[in-house]
This record gives C-alpha cells, sequence and structure tokens, in this order.
C-alpha cells in the first residue's frame, strides 16, 4: 500500500483549557503512528479549516505558529518517505526512527527549501516570487531527486551548471537557478544547520538584461491612437490602463489592485495634487507617486473600495497589447512590464534625478534605478550619431 499522512484534530481529547490538539497520523503498510504537534485550537467549528487543514484567522490563536507547524510537520513526514523509500526499508518503526530525529532530516536541501517556500506564502510574498522558487525546486530535483546540503560542492554546482547549459538554458536562466541555491544555503547557514558556503569559490555570471521600453515619440504615437477612440471597447481599457503604468511606473498587480481609497489629494505648494499612496504587492513596500495630467484623465470616479481600473489577466492584457502596440504602429515586441520601464527611461530623458526616480519605483537600491541610465545613454548615442551625417563642405 501507498504509505500517507494526513493532519487531524484529537476530538476525543480536549485539554484543560479547553483547546483541541492537533495531530500527525502516518499509515505505512497497514500500521498507523500518532504524533502530536504540540499546537492546538479552540472552537474547531469556527477556526479549522477542515479542508485544508489549518487554522482560520483568529484573534487568540497565533495563524503562522499553528499553521506554520502543521506545514513543517508534513513537510518533513513527506521528506522521510522518501528518504525511507529510495534505502528501501519504508516500514513504521523506520518512519518513527527518522521523524523523532531533527539531526538526519534537516540536512535535506529540498525540505529546508520547501519550508522557506511556505514561509515567503505566510509573509504574503508574490505569487510571481512563490512560483519562482517552485521552479527551481522542480529543475532541480529533475537532475537530482534526493540533495543534502553535504552533497553540494564545487564539483555538484560546476556539473549542475554543465547539465543546465546542456538542456539549452540560457545564460540568465542558469545564473538565476543558481542564485536560488545560493539564497537557499545563504539562509541555512543563518540557521545554523550549515556553516560555509562553496559560492565563495564559484562566482556567479550573468549578461546585461535588455529592458524594452518605449521611446518619447512612440509613447505619443500610442497616446494618439487611445485618443482617437477607433479601438474596440476591450482593447482601449487595457491601453487605459498601460498608459497608466507608463505615466507612474506602477507594476500589473499594483494597477489591478488599485482603488479610489489609494488616491489621495494633498495641498503641495498651494496646489492641490493626487498622490497614489500604496504598498507595493511584490515588495510590501509603501511607495507615493504624483499623478501627472495625463495620467488623472484616464481615471474615473468611483466609491472608495472600487478598483480603478476593470484589468484582465497579464496573459489577456499581453495578448491584447501586442494588437495595440502593432495598431499605433510601433514596431517593438512590448509586455505590460515595458510601461515600468518606459516610465524610467523617459523619466531620466526629462532630466528628473535618478534619486527621485528611484523612490517612485521603489527600488531599495539606487544601483537598480541606474540601470535605466546605461538605457539612456544608448538613446543618447544614437541621436549623436546625427553629427556623424551632416555632410561636411570645405572651408
Amino acid at each position: 500500500m501507498i504509505p500517507t499522512f494526513k493532519i487531524f484534530l484529537r476530538t476525543e481529547y480536549i485539554k484543560k483549557d479547553g483547546s483541541v490538539p492537533v495531530y500527525l497520523r502516518v499509515v505505512i503498510n497497514r500500521k498507523k503512528k500518532d504524533y502530536s504537534l504540540g499546537v492546538s485550537i479552540w472552537d474547531p467549528e469556527k477556526y479549522w479549516d477542515a479542508s485544508q487543514n489549518r487554522v482560520k484567522r483568529c484573534t487568540f490563536i497565533n495563524k503562522s505558529h499553528v499553521n506554520g507547524t502543521i506545514e513543517d510537520a508534513e513537510t518533513k513526514a513527506g521528506d522521510v518517505i522518501r528518504e525511507l523509500r529510495k534505502n528501501h526499508s519504508l516500514t513504521i518503526s523506520a518512519f518513527d526512527k527518522l521523524f523523532k530525529n531533527p539531526v538526519e532530516i534537516k540536512d535535506s536541501f529540498y525540505s529546508f527549501a520547501s519550508i522557506e517556500v511556505e514561509n515567503l506564502k505566510q509573509m504574503k510574498a508574490s505569487k510571481e516570487t512563490i512560483r519562482g522558487y517552485n521552479s527551481y525546486i522542480s529543475k532541480l530535483k529533475q537532475y537530482k531527486p534526493e540533495l543534502s546540503f553535504g552533497e553540494i560542492t564545487l564539483d555538484f554546482i560546476g556539473d549542475y551548471h554543465k547539465w543546465m547549459v546542456n538542456k539549452g538554458n540560457k545564460i540568465n536562466t542558469v545564473h538565476k537557478s543558481l542564485s536560488f541555491i545560493r539564497t537557499i544555503i545563504r539562509k541555512a547557514i543563518k540557521k545554523g544547520i550549515i556553516t560555509d558556503t562553496v559560492f565563495k569559490s564559484y562566482p556567479l555570471h550573468k549578461e546585461p538584461g535588455r529592458r524594452e521600453c518605449l521611446t518619447i515619440d512612440e509613447l505619443n504615437k500610442i497616446e494618439k491612437l487611445y485618443s482617437l477612440g477607433t479601438l474596440a471597447g476591450y482593447k482601449a481599457n487595457i491601453c487605459k490602463y498601460f498608459l497608466f503604468s507608463c505615466y507612474t511606473g506602477a507594476r500589473y498587480q499594483d494597477v489591478k489592485n488599485l482603488r479610489f481609497v489609494d488616491l489621495k489629494k494633498e495641498i503641495h505648494q498651494g496646489k492641490e495634487q493626487t498622490i497614489v499612496k500604496i504598498t507595493m504587492h511584490k515588495t510590501k513596500d509603501p511607495v507615493s507617486i504624483p499623478l501627472i495630467t495625463k495620467a488623472l484623465l484616464l481615471i474615473g470616479d468611483g466609491f472608495e473600495q472600487q478598483k480603478v481600473f476593470r484589468v484582465a489577466t497579464n496573459q489577456v492584457t499581453n495578448r491584447y497589447l501586442k494588437d495595440v502596440i502593432t495598431a499605433a504602429g510601433v514596431d517593438k515586441k512590448v509586455s505590460f512590464h515595458c510601461a515600468r520601464h518606459t516610465f524610467a527611461t523617459i523619466s531620466m530623458t526629462l532630466g528628473i534625478p535618478v534619486e527621485v526616480i528611484s523612490q517612485l519605483l521603489g527600488h531599495h537600491d539606487l544601483k537598480t534605478t541606474m540601470i535605466y541610465a546605461k538605457i539612456v545613454d544608448d538613446l543618447k548615442i544614437q541621436h549623436l550619431d546625427k553629427w556623424n551625417r551632416i555632410e561636411h563642405k570645405p572651408l
């Protein structure tokens, strides 16, 4: 039989304080064993989600602690079963011995990485970040299904690097995968699980990314197309919130989440100014973005909790955005994120200080913003090359 494990409440045993303990039950070869997880809940009919086996939000139950403990137990049980299968010793007694021994299981790279993914979920990290972590774990498991921290040597990193290259991965994709391993190792060092990292002797390299952006002339073409009113309704809608992102630098998810309550009217230098004040979805950092007139004209009226824009899914947005860009006569491959790059590069072209642009974009490090300075330099070179085309007449 396939070994199984599940979380359950031991409702027949109610503690003196009225709470119900949470247990893990493991069944292997028709034999079962229950493990107390050391956490309990009150009023399970109200605060226990039986479909997810998780505690619901409650003012007197530490949801993060309880659910984190449950997730850790599930992750550990899965790791133990995989370890026993590999060694062909899948019995309830072998499981019990390994499950109770944190020293033997804590060296599992995948176990530790999975716990970090769950921690990201608890911290409400972006779906993109969590998806990225899971993707890196999945790719690494294709190369080596079981992996301990002790096995991550210079030779292992070098061989995994070659394997990814042979699979057709580009330099930056390889860099991201190796950076993920380095990140997990650093987290393990902080928690005292390991003491050193092989990456001190294995520098990572990547190619500079090409950040597609629109020029002022190209942006003007899209503005003109939108103002003509000839776009189909759904395309006009997508064009509207794409332009809003070009004027603010806001990411797709932040535009999608934007509500009228986030638009604050303030008086600055004797004039009323509308300012977007939000907590960015990706970084969880606060950002304030004053709206220019063009951005204000894209916003209608609504009640506080109403969303400012009707934003389609990212996939649908990018699909129809291509049609909009083509109809505007712009010959570039553009995705929605191009709007953020456009805001940064045009702001630099207009002479807005890089420190101001950095704050508007919500960058932690000025170096991140300076990437756009290189793009602007490319633009300068392109325009200054016009001097070379002047026909010089002899004096």
